[in-house]
């Protein structure tokens, strides 16, 4: 028996050794990650869909709408703002898109807590160790919707588990009084029954076991930040959430080992979490935390956000270091937008813009001169303002407005419509939109080009001159002269250009005052190589 004892010793001494060395590795390459990483354009990486679940929860039909959203590439914007540690962190950046939209107050808390990490290089690295190891494992985006519907998620018949700990603990307290021969049978017996009922519940429950444990973990986590000077200064609702949760970080050590192990692959962990399902510990307490945890929704959502916002304002200071210049926006009451050198943030080398208007304004130019871009630079900007105080400008004036677009218009065939129908429902979706209580800001792009010339300029003209007096700003991409001409009085008009050589086009990206004066779709045709005989017919 003593030899015994000895070799299972032995066996998990050298166990231990190998998770230390394994630890101290991983903590070293986490803590070169965080310290590269800040203040660097993001890696390109697959959408993980999962970032919009707290969104999903907490929408109340505000902010951008999908079609917004996609005209303006905001998957793409997303990720090139996010360098978030955390899931939470990637969910609450994705609702701040999203929700577009801060009050004065909430700008003024959200900017204290971003220059707070910009500026403490060596208190954000230490949070940032904090964060990552709340990670971003695939089931910790779905704690939200979980919270949601915590009741539904409580096992049954605990009773059950309660009387298997007994047994097993009385068949080891036997041993010393039974025979010799089969004194270990008894507890190895209920040692396979309680690994046996653990891996069906593994099966059975695996997301939920798996979610409880990235709960708690979270919670550990937040505990060890609350306690920091900063933290408690930045986020003072942190540590009154985490006083109503005391009874569910209890069982955090024990919850967390599932995740632990899963997280980090190592025999320790997997060990570990084998032996707390031999003795149904995992179980036991994950009921525990659960009802605990019921009764506090409100305190853990609060905490999670936290968490989220702290992420997200770290990963805007990066977002800003990583950016040629950006600005913070200023705020008028008036129907105004000013603009310095602005670009689209997601250009490597962008080409930057100065533009003012004080009304809605026609954008025309030949193809691929940079008004469809420009366009959704000054939409992303204005999002990009309301939702993490940020513009790629030297300045940025707007007013607190929403942002609408109707751009890149595809058919559905599915639905069985065209494309000048979904064309006309986007534009239906703009006009219903309008508001006087919030300025509108909305991009369009080719207006209403799914239809022939004739009928296409005057419904435009009778758009346009119906959002002209209305609360909203109007940058209108168009092919269409006709509708510089036709509104001329009541439209500002700008325009790009282009330098045509006899080789190829220079486009300077530059917006130049007045409507477009040149062509370029012949030239784009005979640069292509297209036959002579179609470019000689289409200079005719």
């Amino acid at each position: 028996m003593l030899s015994a004892v000895v070799s299972v010793m032995a066996i998990f001494l050298f166990l231990m050794f190998i998770w230390l060395i394994s630890y101290n590795n991983m903590k070293r390459k986490r803590k070169a990650y965080i310290h590269e990483k800040f203040g660097k354009r993001p890696k390109t990486r697959e959408w993980n869909d999962a970032v919009k679940n707290y969104y999903d929860v907490v929408n109340d039909g505000t902010g951008l709408d999908d079609v917004t959203w996609n005209d303006l590439s905001m998957n793409d914007v997303f990720q090139r703002v996010a360098q978030c540690d955390t899931s939470p962190g990637e969910e609450i950046l994705y609702w701040r898109l999203r929700r577009n939209r801060m009050s004065p107050e909430e700008q003024q808390i959200f900017e204290e807590r971003v220059r707070a990490w910009a500026d403490n290089e060596k208190e954000r690295e230490k949070i940032e160790e904090l964060l990552c190891d709340i990670g971003k494992c695939g089931s910790s985006y779905y704690l939200p919707a979980y919270l949601d519907g915590i009741e539904s998620y409580i096992f049954g018949y605990q009773w059950v588990y309660r009387v298997l700990q007994i047994l097993l603990a009385a068949s080891l307290v036997f041993i010393p009084f039974c025979p010799v021969d089969w004194s270990l049978m008894p507890f190895v017996g209920m040692c396979a029954v309680n690994l046996g009922l653990y891996f069906r519940m593994n099966m059975k429950h695996d997301l939920e076991l798996s979610l409880i444990g990235t709960a708690v973990s979270l919670l550990g986590n937040a505990k060890q930040m609350a306690a920091r000077k900063e933290i408690r200064e930045l986020f003072p609702e942190l540590q009154d959430a985490l006083a109503g949760l005391k009874g569910v970080i209890r069982g955090e050590k024990i919850l967390r080992i599932k995740r632990e192990g899963a997280k980090t692959g190592d025999a320790l962990g997997t060990c570990l979490d084998y032996l707390l399902g031999i003795t149904l510990m995992q179980i036991t307490t994950y009921n525990k935390v659960m009802k605990r945890l019921m009764n506090n929704v409100e305190n853990y959502l609060t905490v999670y956000r936290c968490i989220g916002e702290l992420d997200a304002a770290i990963s805007t200071a990066s977002f800003r270091k990583s950016l040629p210049w950006c600005c913070i926006p200023e705020y008028t009451d008036g129907k105004k937008l000013e603009m310095t050198e602005v670009y689209h943030p997601l250009i490597k080398d962008p080409v930057a813009n100065d533009f003012v208007v004080e009304k809605s304004c026609l954008i025309t130019g030949s193809n691929a001169s940079g008004k469809s871009t420009f366009i959704k630079a000054v939409a992303v900007n204005a999002v990009l303002a309301q939702a993490i105080n940020t513009c790629a400008a030297k300045r940025f004036v707007m007013p607190p407005a929403e942002v609408i677009t109707s751009m890149a218009v595809r058919d559905d065939l599915m639905a069985g419509e065209s494309y000048f129908i979904r064309e006309i429902r986007y534009l239906k979706r703009i006009l219903d939109s309008i508001t006087e209580e919030r300025v509108t800001i909305c991009a369009i792009d080719e207006i209403l080009r799914g239809t022939n010339t004739g009928e296409r300029i005057r419904a435009s003209r009778a758009i346009l001159e119906y959002l002209r007096d209305k609360n909203c700003i109007a940058l209108v991409a168009t092919h269409d002269k006709e509708l510089t001409e036709l509104l001329g009085n009541e439209y500002l008009n700008y325009h790009f250009s282009e330098e045509i050589g006899e080789d190829d086009i220079a486009f300077s990206y530059k917006i130049l005052e007045g409507p477009a004066t040149s062509q370029n779709a012949v030239k784009l045709l005979e640069f292509a190589g297209f036959p002579d005989e179609i470019i000689e017919a289409a200079k005719e």
